[in-house]
């Protein structure tokens, strides 16, 4: 699974990235976090008729559907293996689609002495592209719209399944931009899912980051033996 990642993409960094315009006075939608947990507001990527935007959602995907919007807390992950048919993503996965930037994500390894968390990041430095899902939600007519997303998740790769069994999809160029696609087939987004990961580093992290309150960049530097 993914439940907690790190964004401090610097904007330029990710219109590059992800072929976005930003005007000269377009202010940054959330500050930088290291350590983005389900239900926080996140940065998404979605398309839009002449070029990709940039926007604000909330972790953890509340379907349409649903009655009571804290179901969201427990959808924070889709199994790509499952999420063409399931019910609460099926529709999201057909028609809004999005990425989640990020500078990296943490996964705790256990063993013998307990719970260890590692920081998996870029071995390049480049911005991560998460598949991602949207949906809107509200309770009436007369409510504001509730945006939320939802990670998609595939099993761990090579040696990523040290750590654990499974991992974020991250996608390269021409992956998310079929992930993007409105006229994307299914088949298609299925085969960008599963498609190579760009090359992964990663190293062990001080366990303070299992502490959502504890948000700086001391979290992302590996421990000191």
């Amino acid at each position: 699974m993914c439940g907690r990642y790190a964004d401090f993409l610097a904007d330029q960094d990710v219109a590059d990235a992800f072929s976005l315009a930003l005007d000269a006075g377009d202010a940054r939608l959330l500050p930088p976090s290291f350590n983005v947990a389900p239900t926080q507001l996140v940065r998404i990527i979605r398309a839009a008729q002449d070029a990709a935007t940039l926007d604000v959602a909330r972790w953890g995907l509340v379907p349409s559907w649903a009655k009571d919007p804290a179901i969201g807390s427990r959808m924070i992950n889709a199994r790509v293996e499952t999420v063409a048919e399931k019910p609460s993503f099926r529709t999201a996965f057909a028609k809004r689609r999005c990425i989640v930037p990020a500078s990296g994500y943490y996964e705790w390894q256990t063993d013998a002495s307990g719970k260890r968390p590692f920081y998996i990041h870029p071995a390049d430095g480049a911005p991560l592209a998460f598949a991602g899902l949207v949906e809107a939600w509200r309770a009436s007519g007369d409510d504001e719209w509730l945006i939320t997303c939802a990670i998609v998740t595939t099993a761990a790769r090579g040696q990523m399944r040290t750590i654990h069994d499974r991992q974020p999809v991250m996608m390269r160029d021409d992956a998310w931009r079929t992930w993007l696609d409105p006229a994307s087939a299914k088949e298609d987004l299925l085969d960008a899912a599963l498609a190579d990961a760009p090359d992964l580093a990663w190293h062990e992290v001080d366990k303070a980051v299992g502490n959502v309150r504890n948000n700086s960049p001391d979290l992302v530097e590996p421990t000191r033996s």
